[in-house]
């Protein structure tokens, strides 16, 4: 069985012949290397992965919580429920993440005074400072990811996905 995969129905295909059995092929790959969907899920993930690499050492934050409060610097004070829309999680999750984050002295959350079913979060002055800090940590992942271009292509990349971001959020809205 050396050499073989042993899962299930596919424990008579050879690691060599794994990908071609999945219908995975270099021309495959080249297709997907050009669709706009593929790109911008891999580059946010290898984004990631490198923040999560150089925060480690910095920063007192996950990246979950990181997005969180680059949120609400943008946002200002949110409800619970439209911060967690824009994290893209449950509300149920965003509860525990945000949990943490207030016995972490980084958010403050509030009942709203004008509807008493929903709380309000802001950042404390700790989060602003660890914002920073994470913000640092971004730049230096843009520069890494950014290297070779000239600064007219790095502005012109963020004017485009500024572009891209207004479209969809428009269709979003219809």
């Amino acid at each position: 069985m050396a050499g073989q995969y042993a899962v299930g129905s596919l424990a008579h295909v050879s690691a060599r012949s794994l990908p071609w059995f999945l219908g995975y092929s270099r021309a495959m790959e080249s297709e997907s290397e050009k669709r706009l969907g593929f790109l911008v899920t891999d580059v946010g993930r290898l984004c990631g992965k490198r923040f999560d690499d150089l925060a480690k050492s910095t920063l007192d934050l996950t990246r979950a919580q990181c997005r969180a409060l680059a949120y609400l610097a943008h946002h200002g004070e949110i409800n619970q429920a439209s911060l967690a829309d824009i994290l893209d999680v449950a509300p149920i999750s965003a509860g525990r993440l945000l949990d943490r984050m207030e016995e972490g002295g980084w958010i403050l959350r509030r009942p709203n005074p004008d509807d008493r079913r929903e709380r309000l979060v802001q950042m404390t002055a700790k989060a602003r400072k660890a914002l920073d800090q994470a913000r640092r940590v971004g730049d230096e992942i843009a520069a890494e990811a950014l290297r070779g271009f000239t600064p007219q292509e790095h502005d012109q990349l963020i004017a485009l996905l500024q572009r891209m971001r207004a479209n969809l959020a428009d269709a979003v809205e219809r």
